[in-house]
């Protein structure tokens, strides 16, 4: 899983003008450590860092999971990187995004399962892109030139894959959370499984509550009447 140390003002900074640099940061923290809880029990996690040290190395270490570095680049050159490394110890391998907390682990079961019968599986998700990716050989075509943080990432991928002559398995599809719409979805989303008794992402749903309760607690601009000359 590709992670990023939650630093504020540099992860999800899309989500900063609804929430602040701080809640932003928290929320994404709070992803991780829900994703971390629900994958380690069922499939053999690594963290990918973009720091060797830090709040990531200290969720590794706390659940007992490889701490992988990144590396530089653009996204496409780390996927790539991080691709071709474990391939060289292991059959196959799923990488997965840290930005869908509710993603059904059994998303990433099938992928893994997939991948015996298949060369790559995808995992769609709602903005144009993907959620996950597995791959049982190194591709490198399959990551350059891709018009990474767009809704074309997906629609461009599957056209490579086919150029390639590869035939994916293609998942479900799910969605990320980006955006404070997306936000909003999410919020929904969990609060309608805690309804059903489920709870798959509980610091999420705190955190969410607590960001919540410091938007109604945000003093309201006030409006001044302006009176004619």
């Amino acid at each position: 899983m590709l992670v990023r140390e939650p630093i504020p003002g540099t992860v999800k900074t899309r989500l900063v003008p609804a929430f602040g640099p701080t809640g932003a940061a928290d929320l994404y923290r709070a992803f991780v450590e829900d994703s971390c809880e629900r994958l380690v029990p069922e499939v053999p996690l690594a963290l990918a860092a973009n720091s060797p040290d830090g709040w990531v190395a200290g969720l590794a270490r706390r659940y007992r999971v490889p701490l992988i570095a990144q590396g530089d680049g653009d996204l496409g050159t780390r996927l790539r990187r991080l691709a071709t490394t474990a391939l060289e110890s292991v059959p196959r391998v799923v990488l997965l995004g840290s930005d869908a907390p509710t993603l059904p682990v059994a998303h990433v079961t099938a992928a893994l399962h997939a991948l015996a019968r298949a060369p790559v599986v995808v995992g769609p998700s709602l903005d144009g892109g993907y959620n996950l990716l597995g791959v049982r050989a190194p591709l490198p075509d399959l990551f350059s030139r891709i018009p990474w943080k767009s809704e074309r990432v997906l629609a461009s991928t599957l056209a490579r894959l086919e150029r390639l002559r590869v035939s994916p398995v293609v998942l479900p599809i799910w969605y990320d959370v980006d955006t404070a719409d997306d936000v909003a979805v999410l919020a929904r989303h969990v609060s309608a499984l805690a309804t059903l008794g489920e709870t798959p992402c509980p610091r999420t749903r705190r955190m969410l509550a607590r960001l919540a309760r410091r938007t109604a607690e945000r003093p309201r601009p006030v409006r001044r009447a302006l009176r004619a000359p």
